[in-house]
């Protein structure tokens, strides 16, 4: 194994992991998917074609909601394939291969004896996992985001480990650079800088736990203590709570939300989970206290810890949110596995077997994860489709403002979601979800905003059998 300047492993062994994106990408593109479903891809796309459009004389994009750092190097790449979204997927497409080359190079220097196995664990721990190679396919900001990461994390491990200067250096332009792919890694890049700090003034073990959890603890002190509610007007922090740890029933900006379980089951659930390591609860009979013993599993660890805890207290249950903690959690279950395929050869199975059946198993899963969001796509086209077909020039709707923005430009799209309307313009045209208005926005403005369309007179023109309904104003 051959090794660049930088100290990262550099091997050919796991080559044959990327043609696994690759093979999910044309397969999806082949059933009509583009990676567009939903308010952010399109969001993105948006902003992407927008700094094409600065670069030609038009208005430079401003971040409102979203860094910038994936669509702009969404445009950039457009500049060469000729289309931003082609730029977009294939970003996306890179992250994971990225995310295999560091999980595979980090396990191959960690656990040398155990090289053999670090291939086929990679394979089912991340190229195959449902949800990271969904979100592969998706026109969003998280898995390059989630490589960025990966990529300071390595090199702070490499820096605490050796306190090489260009270590560090590293580690905080890949933290720079996940921060201007996505906010949400603020949590990952805060544990990370307790390393760092650790790093620099070169603590002891016991030092540095002491101090980051007396760190930690301040902060929830002083959270409680009102701190919240003067920094936290808006943005994570206004909605963060310890009460939501234990709350099934959760109050957000995504309406009213139930669930079967409290959040911090559910966060706990990523290790287990089949959309994120389907193997996970056969591995952990095999996981060992002394697993913890490495540099690379402790910095796994706290980053687990670290980033659930803080998912846990936000007012809702997402599979892309959680899925930061994904590759972590699969470098903390490796020598488990190592000991599962050693536990199926004394007992006279062939570990190759189990592997290919597992394969096989998250290919599955990984379709049966993806159909929704090609059905999401296909529904969001067909209903821009209706819409142009009759001429709408005006159309009002709930969670299909950034889809009918993008297939409908000649129409002035109006979300009802941000707030409450005082009046509907007549003729206009209206595309809602009416049940489940009722069931996730009662006294929200997407439903309010409908009962007053609703008062105003419609006329009902079609109510498709997924319950999307197309109406026309009075």
């Amino acid at each position: 194994m051959q090794r660049s300047r930088i100290g990262v492993p550099v091997s050919g062994g796991s080559r044959w992991l990327y043609a696994i994106p690759v093979l999910a990408g044309a397969l999806v593109t082949a059933l009509g998917y583009q990676g567009l479903n939903g308010q952010d891809a399109f969001d993105y796309l948006r902003i992407a074609e927008a700094w094409t459009a600065w670069w030609a004389g038009g208005t430079k994009p401003v971040m409102v909601e979203h860094p910038h750092g994936y669509p702009l190097m969404g445009a950039l790449l457009g500049k060469l394939f000729g289309s931003e979204l082609t730029g977009l997927r294939i970003i996306s497409l890179v992250g994971l291969m990225v995310i295999l080359a560091v999980v595979f190079g980090l396990l191959r220097r960690v656990f040398p004896e155990e090289r053999v196995r670090v291939g086929p664990f990679v394979l089912l721990s991340v190229a195959l996992s449902p949800f990271l190679l969904r979100y592969a396919m998706v026109v969003m900001s998280d898995v390059p985001a989630i490589a960025l990461v990966l990529g300071s994390f390595a090199f702070t491990v490499r820096w605490v480990q050796h306190r090489r200067v260009a270590h560090g250096l590293l580690a905080v332009l890949f933290a720079a650079g996940a921060l201007a792919f996505r906010l949400a890694v603020v949590p990952v890049i805060a544990v990370l800088g307790c390393w760092w700090m650790q790093a620099v003034l070169r603590w002891s073990g016991r030092t540095w736990m002491i101090v980051s959890f007396g760190g930690v603890a301040a902060l929830v002190v002083a959270y409680a203590g009102g701190l919240g509610a003067t920094l936290g007007q808006e943005g994570p922090l206004a909605d963060w709570s310890l009460l939501n740890f234990f709350r099934t029933e959760l109050h957000s900006d995504d309406g009213v939300l139930r669930y079967t379980f409290p959040n911090l089951l559910y966060v706990a659930g990523v290790v287990v989970h089949p959309g994120f390591l389907p193997m996970g609860l056969l591995l952990l009979p095999f996981v060992k206290r002394t697993d913890g013993d490495t540099l690379l599993a402790r910095a796994a660890l706290t980053v687990v810890l670290g980033y659930l805890l803080f998912i846990a207290g936000m007012p809702f249950q997402n599979d892309r949110v959680l899925l930061m903690a994904q590759p972590f959690v699969a470098v903390l279950l490796f020598p488990a596995f190592g000991r599962a395929m050693a536990f199926l050869q004394a007992k006279g199975v062939e570990p190759v077997i189990a592997i290919v059946l597992f394969a096989l198993l998250q290919a599955g899963l990984f379709v049966r994860a993806t159909l929704p969001f090609i059905q999401q796509a296909r529904v969001e086209r067909e209903l821009a489709r209706e819409l142009n077909a009759i001429g709408a020039v005006s159309i009002y709707t709930h969670g299909m403002g950034a889809a009918l923005g993008h297939y409908c430009p000649k129409a002035e799209v109006t979300e009802l979601w941000y707030a409450p309307l005082g009046h509907f313009t007549a003729g206009a045209f209206v595309v809602v979800h009416p049940s489940n208005l009722e069931q996730q926005w009662k006294g929200r403005p997407p439903a309010t905003n409908w009962e007053r369309i609703q008062a105003q007179g419609i006329e009902v023109l079609r109510q498709r059998a997924d319950g999307w309904t197309i109406g026309r104003i009075r």
